[in-house]
């Protein structure tokens, strides 16, 4: 959810703020073409109080989601988030409408399979296991680790851990030819 002058506090913070306009072609209430979105992500909407965007959003529990945001004020407020670790820095209370809020679904964003690398992470030919010359995978791009059908959301750090693993013992095989 996003607080209608957060454009002004974000201004500060590092990234790259979203043209407003452009945040138009996600909000099905919005007119216009959707031009470059996928259909499931025109998801995003606006409203003048909580309960309404929560209708929208398709929350059932409104009193909760308005909790929630009472909770995340009060913390903005202290200028502490005790629940999750946000540096004070980047807090803001949500209080001013209109109020955003956007309906995902959860999903990963992780590849399960990959190509099949040899011992150095060098891609190898389908046809055989002969590596492709100057051609390497890593991380969740190289194969036979995931049984290529599942993700495993219990263990933190396994796709960034494999990453950084694999990236330095490929770099220092690659800095060694």
């Amino acid at each position: 959810m996003l607080r209608q002058d957060s454009k002004t506090q974000a201004e500060k913070w590092p990234g790259k703020l979203f043209d407003p306009d452009a945040l138009k072609a996600y909000m099905p209430e919005e007119s216009g073409e959707k031009k470059g979105v996928y259909e499931d992500q025109v998801a995003t909407f606006k409203a003048d109080t909580l309960d309404e965007l929560a209708k929208k959003l398709g929350i059932t529990d409104a009193a909760a989601f308005k909790k929630s945001v009472e909770r995340y004020n009060a913390l903005a407020a202290e200028g502490k988030d005790e629940d999750f670790g946000k540096e004070g820095k980047w807090l803001t209370t949500i209080d001013t409408p209109p109020f955003y809020g956007i309906h995902r679904k959860v999903r990963v964003s992780a590849i399960v399979s990959g190509v099949h690398v040899g011992e150095h992470m060098e891609v190898l030919k389908a046809d055989s296991s002969d590596p492709i010359k100057g051609l390497y995978a890593i991380g969740n791009t190289a194969g036979d680790f995931y049984c290529g059908i599942d993700y495993t959301m219990w263990m933190p750090g396994l796709s960034l851990g494999r990453a950084h693993t694999q990236g330095y013992v490929m770099g220092k095989y690659v800095a060694n030819l």
